[in-house]
This record gives structure tokens, sequence and C-alpha cells, in this order.
């Protein structure tokens, strides 16, 4: 069911895209037509490129994925068809919403040129890698932990700072503490294996007594971690060797993706008007300050505890 869900997504997400404009009629092989909507065609190709951007699907799941897709399609064309008839490709905000898709494409696909060749991940990397975290591997462990999450002001986070320090409140003492200030409180119990956890996080809870309290802050926000049990499971480095290149890799892409940005920034003239001239050496300094308002729910403590290791899931 996860997996259909993320198929929608991604076709209904694409909608903006399939408003772009009158669209002239296509002329398809018989072969190649999934459906026929009205005075549209559904292509075997369109279901293809939307699967191809939906991981790990099941073989035996393959047809109703297929499916699934089409009816998505479908549903998007009748939409884009009622969009079109009714102009709304020409409306400002639709407009600005097309442009700005189509620049995300763009830019998207030219990082995605320049990282995609990267050397694979050699044997010495890989064992290097596993001997420097064994928290991950061969001390690798599954725990049963608490969370509690909420935002709030410097001195409530003292003050909360302070009654776990003092070791006389327990954790469920401070979330009623805390709801009485009006603070919202979120979280609950889960298990979660090692490389679930964020690998900032995971040395220090690792190390920690089942019962104690670990507090995260991150730019006004905190998470308590408790853990409450834990259990030893280790992974021998030939099983975790492909978890380990998938990341490797991923941090070799994420590496050349910031390098080839730099290296743009660089060689372009860029000059800051108006209002932005103030804070223009900040943003030399720290381009990657630009990605900040579509990345301000990750950086949040609740999804650095949650997001887990990149490319170890």
């Amino acid at each position: 069911m996860t997996k259909l869900k993320t198929i929608s997504a991604i076709v209904l997400s694409s909608l903006v895209l399939g408003a772009c404009g009158d669209r002239p009629p296509e002329k398809k092989a018989a072969s190649q037509v999934a459906a026929k909507v009205n005075s549209g065609e559904i292509s075997v190709h369109q279901i293809n490129f939307v699967l191809q951007r939906t991981p790990n699907i099941p073989a035996d799941k393959a047809d109703i994925a297929k499916r699934q897709v089409l009816e998505s399609l479908i549903d998007q064309e009748l939409a884009v068809q009622q969009a079109t008839e009714a102009k709304l490709e020409r409306t400002p905000n639709v407009m600005q919403a097309i442009e700005s898709a189509r620049r995300e494409i763009l830019a998207r696909a030219f990082i995605e040129q320049k990282v995609a060749k990267q050397a694979k991940p050699s044997a010495e990397e890989i064992h290097k890698f596993y001997s420097e975290h064994p928290e991950l591997f061969a001390n690798r462990k599954i725990y049963r932990i608490e969370e509690v999450a909420f935002a709030a002001s410097p001195e409530i986070i003292a003050g909360v700072k302070a009654q776990l320090g003092s070791g006389k409140s327990t954790v469920a003492e401070v979330v009623t503490s805390l709801k009485a200030k009006g603070v919202e409180v979120a979280g609950g119990v889960s298990v979660k294996a090692a490389e679930q956890l964020a690998l900032e996080l995971l040395p220090r809870l690792s190390q920690v007594k089942d019962g104690q309290v670990q507090m995260i802050e991150n730019q006004g926000r905190v998470a308590l971690i408790t853990v409450l049990a834990s259990k030893s499971e280790p992974m021998d480095e030939i099983k975790a060797q492909p978890f380990i290149e998938n990341f490797i890799s991923n941090k070799q892409k994420s590496d050349a993706a910031r390098s080839t940005m730099k290296e743009l920034r660089e060689k372009a003239k860029i000059e800051y008007v108006g209002e932005f001239v103030s804070t223009a050496p900040a943003a030399a300094a720290a381009p990657a300050a630009a990605e900040a308002p579509q990345k301000a729910a990750a950086t949040s403590t609740e999804a650095a505890v949650n997001k887990g290791i990149a490319g170890l899931k």
C-alpha cells in the first residue's frame, strides 16, 4: 500500500507540468497507447516513466502498480483537460508554479548528470567504514526508545535542562510541566535498529544505560530520548557491504554536488540587490543556506532523530 501511495503522489505531483501550455495532439503507435481520455491519450511511456521513479516494487505487485499508475494518470489527464479548457495555465500563480517546477527539474537534471559517474567504493573504504562505526555493525543493537519532542523558548528549555540535571524529575514529570505551560509535546515509544537512528546520535545512545535520558537541542527544538531497553544484534562485514557501498556512494554524490555548486558560484558574477545587499556576505559564505526554506522540516530535532542514515536502509 505504501508503494501504491507513492505512485499516486508521483503522478499527482506532476500535474502542474501537465498543464504547461496548450498541448498539440501527439501521434502514437496504437501499441503504445494505454488509454484514450476524451481527446487525449495516456501512453505506455508515461506509465513506465512513473514506475522508474517508484523504487522497489515487488515483482508480484508489478501489474497492480501499472494499473494504479494508469488510473492516476487518467485522473491527471482529466484534471489537465479541465484546467486547459479554463485557461488556468495563463493565470499568474499557475505560470509561476510551472516555471518553478521547470527550473527545479533542469537544475536537478544537471546535478544528477554531474554526479552520475562516481567510482565504486573500494574494499579498503568499505572495511574502513565498517571498522570506524562499530555501533552500526560489530556492536549493532536494536533499541526500544521513548522519544519526546517539543519546541519552546530558551527559558523553558533551560528549565527542562535544570529539571533533568537535578535527577529529581522524570520525563513524564517534565512533560506534565511543559503541557501546563502550554507547550505542545509529541512523541511515543518505538523500536529502532541502529541504522534507523541518526549517525550523529547513535554513538551517544550506544553508550548510555537503559533508562538514561539524552537531551538533543536544535534551534529551539528539543528531543528527549530515553533508551528503555536494547539488545545486541551484530552485523558482519560481508552482510554490511551493500549498505556501506550505498552510503559511501550517496555521500560521494552529495560531496560532488556541493563541489560543483561551489565551483559554479566562484566562476559566476553574483550581485545582490536591494534589501539583500546587507546579507550578501553571509549568503556568499554559506551557499547551502539557499536550500534552507525547502529543508526546514528536515532540520528539526525530531527529523534528525527519525531520518535514519541515508543509504543504510
